[in-house]
């Protein structure tokens, strides 16, 4: 199989290897690590990685890209070169025939990668990862169901936290996900929940102080009106006794 190194990042190479079989992507790590996993992700734009079809510029251009964002982690993640189309032939139906033309396809990949990364110093772990797709969702179930005790889903940030350099805040970015990676840091929940009910408190109390005035007000123009009544009762009195005392005297 022909390697090429394509480019090297600040703890990885990216090397394209392929032969009659196959072709592919591996990011390769030479610092911090010597033992890794095998993770693959297949990708509805992958001829914009073919060496066949674009300048040697633009897919450096798009490798960097896309590789830099995972470089300080141990992640040694495969992007398949599909030469016939034959992905963008299941993101819909479900063909067995060509199901098992992309696991013997992948199957060449897995068993390539694996003697590439051995003969580098790499001890490669037993599960394989698939990175998740949806695109792709029909086949890769199928192909995780196949290959249950061997290979299974994973995800960027699934990846990224089971590398020892997950310590500090990153940004990592793919084409499809976008998110911020901490320490596994944990919002302070009691300091959060104690402001929440001061702010909920104070609003109550807010809002009683003002039913209280109100109500107070009401009382205060209720006994108000009361007393005034009372006057004009006792005035009413008092005029009509004088009236009957002057009848009786007369």
């Amino acid at each position: 199989m022909k390697e090429t190194l394509i480019c090297t990042l600040n703890k990885h190479h990216i090397y394209y290897l392929n032969d009659a079989n196959c072709g592919f992507y591996i990011f390769l790590p030479y610092k911090d690590y010597d033992t890794t996993n095998i993770s693959v992700r297949l990708k509805s734009n992958y001829p914009m990685y073919d060496l066949n079809k674009n300048p040697i510029d633009v897919v450096i251009g798009e490798l960097i890209n896309y590789y830099k964002n995972i470089d300080n982690y141990n992640i040694t993640l495969i992007l398949p070169i599909f030469y016939d189309d034959i992905l963008t032939r299941i993101r819909t139906i479900d063909d067995m025939e060509i199901y098992q033309k992309i696991d013997i396809y992948l199957g060449n990949i897995f068993n390539s990668a694996y003697y590439f990364l051995t003969k580098n110093n790499i001890k490669v772990n037993t599960n394989i990862y698939i990175i998740n797709n949806d695109s792709f969702r029909r086949f890769t179930n199928w192909f995780v169901a196949k290959y249950n005790n061997r290979i299974e889903y994973k995800t960027i940030l699934e990846l990224v936290k089971q590398s020892d350099n997950f310590n500090n805040y990153n940004l990592i970015k793919t084409p499809n996900i976008n998110f911020v990676v901490s320490r596994n840091d944990i919002p302070d929940l009691v300091k959060t929940a104690e402001i929440e009910v001061e702010t909920f408190d104070n609003y109550a109390k807010s809002i009683n102080s003002s039913k209280l005035s109100e109500e107070n007000k009401l009382l205060e123009d209720k006994n108000n009106s009361g007393f005034v009544s009372y006057i004009l009762l006792g005035t009413l009195t008092f005029i009509v006794s004088l009236i009957i005392l002057l009848i009786l005297v007369k």
